[in-house]
């Protein structure tokens, strides 16, 4: 029940965090730190696995943190964005990674295509994409099922 709380929670962080990259093109630092830190009490709580498992959730987060910086620096990913792909990485985990970095891809071609549309409003995207558009949904489609596994 705990466990589940805290999966409710982590999702409301990441769709907090998806509409604050939509408004203002940031990501407060405060929300992938408390993504962090409910993922310690998650993890602290035996919710993720032996620890073999938990070991794997920390180097996807690690490899997607590396991968987030690079891009960062390439100018294609904002930083709160790097860091909340890292984040959620680290909450997805080796088991559902595959359709979580899908889900990634499906939604970033629909926020580039969405971003050529011929209006202003979309016009405005092209040069700054909210990436956290393409990074949250996915993870919250990976992450409510378990929660709804384990109330069932």
């Amino acid at each position: 029940m705990m466990e589940d709380t805290m999966v409710w929670i982590a999702c409301g962080l990441f769709a907090a965090g998806m509409v604050c990259d939509l408004r203002s093109r940031r990501i407060p630092n405060v929300i992938p730190l408390a993504l962090l830190g409910l993922f310690a009490v998650y993890a602290v709580a035996g919710s993720v696995g032996p620890p073999a498992v938990l070991w794997a959730h920390f180097a996807i987060g690690a490899v997607l943190l590396v991968a987030g910086f690079a891009l960062h620096l390439s100018g294609g990913f904002g930083a709160g964005d790097g860091k909340l792909i890292a984040i959620a990485g680290l909450w997805i985990g080796p088991a559902d990674l595959g359709p979580f970095l899908l889900g990634i891809g499906a939604c970033a071609l629909f926020l580039s295509l969405f971003a050529l549309l011929p209006f202003e409003r979309t016009r405005r995207l092209r040069s700054n994409l909210p990436f956290a558009v393409a990074i949250a949904p996915p993870a919250m489609a990976v992450m409510i099922p378990r929660a709804l596994g384990h109330a069932a």
